[in-house]
């Protein structure tokens, strides 16, 4: 270390030139980083429901979803003008950015056919192919929706004040807001104060994550004044401002320019990724800050006749070869603890893993080589910068009192840590795990609202299918099947969360029914697949090939049953799948395979796979530090001792969700793996200046105490800088998945910082391990 040190301060201009080429070079790759929102990203792809999805998807169309619900203010939706608002917004969304054309659904839409029937046989017809003129055209559309069973809930509501418009779409490059943004402009010229819009489905709720996630740019600039603010007041002087900011932001530009080299994208879950970089890079710089003022006020006490160049030159020296290796063991641990991540199965937790990594990779080199060739040709600090540095300060009046805690009241400090760490811990027995995507948003949200209003008076939102797989052509068409699909839909109609079932089935009891004159007894599966047949022939004069498109395939092989629900609540979800796909196998013959998937079946894979997935990682974490630690200090007890803090942050943040009420799910499990990551630091930190001290006095309290003065100090400013830059996101009103974030980094980084600087020293000082006192100085 001191060899490169003594390079880099030689070479100062060259190593500044090439940084800032580098910098150059990964700021041109900025270009091809693209920010992505898809939703594959965030499901683990090797998951049986989520494989159901990527089929259905692939023979049915069906997937990104958006519903326009329509509400009668007055009256109901059988009115003249409302209808004629129907038709127009149907015709309008067939030219939407990724819409499949037959994959709409509406009262005016081209495969909505009213299947009736007389004494010559089955009459099928467009229910509303134009704008009703007249009373009497209003009330053939209500006839001819009264006699279809299906479409009740479905598409008008069961007190015919509301109606609604689903619409299938697929990805498009631009991502989801200008699907949304094109439905809000075309319903925007039909609001007149007759009716009431409500908008909702997964393209709705995709887009609101764009429009949300957005506010990063913003939240990035103000964590980075906080952090900036944070570290004057810690320091005093304009220095001390600015150089942890610079290579923050460096290492920023670094870690995004690797991401697109790597071809790797962005999307809403990792754009608070930067935030986490922005606080660990500061953190290490303001780490050798320090070390950085306490040495040069050394040189300056003790070798006043030293030009203030050369003082600088040494200080800069001492305080890199002092701080250098310990750094390098700090980020050797955090950047091993978030690769661990790249073997998740979610493609969005792997590139936080692969994204957090090259953050702090580029934050130890940038710290290795620019920031102390910066630091030698910038000049020294002057006088009136260098008392203000050593004002004593709210900060040296904190780590005073923790010092004394841990001289003098150790037995207090463990009894009070225990009792708030199996206290709080106590919390995790109500930790949820939940993946509702909308509760990543306030209920106040407009989205939350319509969504709300859209499940009170339709079918529902939330949709869970099941996959019939008869195993043979045209096995669909076998009554024993479609009497078995039949069972399983009135089985799923007696849960509270269902508000209605679809499938083939009910088309071919309505062609039953009107093949019998449209006795309404008749309302039943036919009894022989040859009628089956039969039926389909004759619908098909009169249809077209496309309008089961959404419920069997071209084979008949394979069928959907669609659940509409009104909650997404994943437990729910899960325990209405399981019970379901256990009654299927009684009803229907041996023959036949059963699949669940559908988008709330999503939430119900990421439960199963963040619970498996979230300790084992937790676990590999906490390995990668262990191993680290044990390594760099030669001693298995200190992998041990610094995983404390670390432990006590985890249970505690489980604890403190569980008390809250905050659930267990893709953006709030990432935090344990950003607080394991980052919150290692202060016990390495404070275990290296703790060793050098003791070799450095006989008395063993000056020696600690200095330690506190210097790595404890530091300590205290990086953890309360990571807190309040991630503090800010706890203002991001509306959208809970980022005030959730900002509430629980902000809280892990105070108990892992507290813990190392309460807890840590305390055992260190009472068991007194070989790794720390071997060195004590006349030992």
């Amino acid at each position: 270390m001191e060899s490169w040190i003594k390079f880099v301060i030689k070479y100062r201009k060259a190593v500044m030139f090439l940084s800032v080429l580098v910098t150059l070079g990964l700021m041109t790759q900025l270009r091809e980083l693209k920010i992505v929102l898809d939703t594959d990203d965030v499901l683990p792809q090797n998951h049986p429901y989520v494989a159901t999805n990527n089929l259905i998807e692939k023979v049915f169309g069906n997937k990104y979803s958006a519903i326009i619900g329509i509400t009668a203010k007055n009256g109901t939706v059988y009115d003249e003008k409302i209808l004629g608002k129907v038709k127009r917004i149907t015709d309008k969304i067939t030219e939407a950015p990724g819409v499949v054309k037959n994959n709409i659904n509406s009262l005016a839409s081209r495969k909505t056919k009213a299947i009736t029937g007389n004494e010559e046989g089955m009459i099928v017809q467009q229910i509303m192919e134009s704008e009703p003129k007249s009373p009497e055209d209003v009330e053939k559309i209500k006839e001819a929706v009264a006699t279809n069973p299906v479409f009740n809930d479905l598409l008008v509501s069961a007190d015919q004040k509301t109606t609604s418009i689903v619409a299938e779409f697929t990805k498009i490059p631009g991502g989801y807001t200008p699907i949304n943004d094109y439905i809000n402009n075309i319903i925007a010229p039909e609001k007149d104060g007759t009716v009431d819009f409500a908008t909702g489905g997964i393209v709705v709720f995709l887009a609101n994550l764009e429009m949300f996630s957005s506010r990063m740019g913003l939240f990035f600039l103000i964590a980075l004044v906080i952090i900036g603010i944070i570290h004057y007041e810690a320091f005093r002087t304009v220095q001390a401002l600015i150089l942890p900011l610079v290579t923050a932001i460096l290492a920023v530009i670094w870690a995004l320019g690797v991401l697109a080299l790597l071809g790797q994208s962005m999307d809403v879950f990792n754009a608070s990724t930067p935030i986490m970089i922005l606080a660990i890079a500061a953190g290490h710089a303001v780490q050798i800050l320090k070390r950085y003022y306490e040495e040069f006020a050394k040189l300056k006490t003790n070798n006043p006749n030293m030009s203030p160049k050369e003082m600088n030159e040494e200080a800069v020296r001492i305080a890199l070869s002092k701080v250098g290796n310990v750094m390098v063991a700090a980020c050797t641990v955090a950047a091993l603890g978030f690769l661990s991540l790249v073997i998740f199965d979610i493609k969005s937790i792997r590139t936080f893993g692969l994204f957090s990594a090259a953050g702090v990779a580029a934050a130890l080199v940038l710290e290795l080589t620019f920031i102390p060739a910066l630091r030698c040709i910038l000049p020294p600090p002057g006088k009136k910068e260098f008392e203000r540095e050593k004002q004593h300060t709210v900060w040296d009046s904190l780590i005073e009192k923790l010092f004394y805690l841990v001289s003098h009241k150790r037995k207090q400090i463990y009894a009070v840590a225990s009792l708030l760490v199996v206290g709080l811990s106590l919390g995790g027995y109500f930790l949820v795990v939940n993946n509702s995507g909308k509760e990543n948003f306030s209920k106040n949200v407009q989205f939350r609202l319509d969504d709300d209003k859209l499940n009170e008076r339709m079918a529902g939102t939330n949709i869970l299918q099941f996959v019939i797989d008869a195993g043979d052509v045209d096995g669909i068409k076998n009554p024993e099947v479609l009497k078995g699909m039949e069972k399983i839909q009135e089985f799923l109609k007696k849960d509270e969360i269902v508000g209605k079932t679809v499938s083939f089935v009910d088309f071919m009891k309505q062609m039953n029914k009107s093949m019998h004159a449209d006795d309404p007894a008749m309302y039943r599966v036919p009894e022989s697949s040859d009628l089956v047949a039969q039926y389909l022939f004759l619908y098909s004069s009169s249809g077209e090939p496309g309008d089961f498109d959404n419920f069997v395939d071209n084979d008949y092989q394979k069928a959907l049953i669609s659940v509409f629900m009104k909650k997404d609540d994943s437990t729910l979800v899960d325990a209405l799948a399981k019970k379901t796909l256990a009654y299927a196998k009684e009803v229907l013959p041996s023959t036949v395979k059963v699949d669940i998937g559908g988008g709330t079946a999503s939430g119900v894979a990421q439960n199963e796979i963040i619970v498996r997935e979230k300790i084992l990682n937790i676990l590999q974490i906490m390995g990668a530090v262990f191993l680290v630690s044990s390594i760099v200090f030669r001693s298995f007890a200190a992998g041990i001792f610094i995983l404390i803090p670390l432990i006590a942050a985890v249970f505690v943040n489980f604890g403190i969700m569980g008390l809250t009420g905050i659930p267990l799910m893709i953006s709030t499990a990432l935090v344990s793996a950003m607080a394991v990551g980052i919150g290692a630091d202060y016990g390495i930190y404070m275990s290296y200046r703790m060793k050098e001290e003791l070799k450095n006095y006989d008395d063993e309290n000056v020696a600690i105490e200095k330690s506190f003065k210097s790595a404890g100090k530091a300590a205290i400013f990086v953890s309360t800088a990571v807190a309040g830059g991630f503090g800010v996101l706890m203002f991001s009103f509306g959208f809970t998945m980022h005030i959730w974030m900002g509430f629980l980094i902000a809280l892990a980084m105070l108990v892992s910082s507290f813990s190392a600087l309460t807890v840590f020293p305390a055992l260190i000082l009472s068991l007194r391990p070989k790794y720390i006192f071997d060195s004590k100085k006349g030992k």
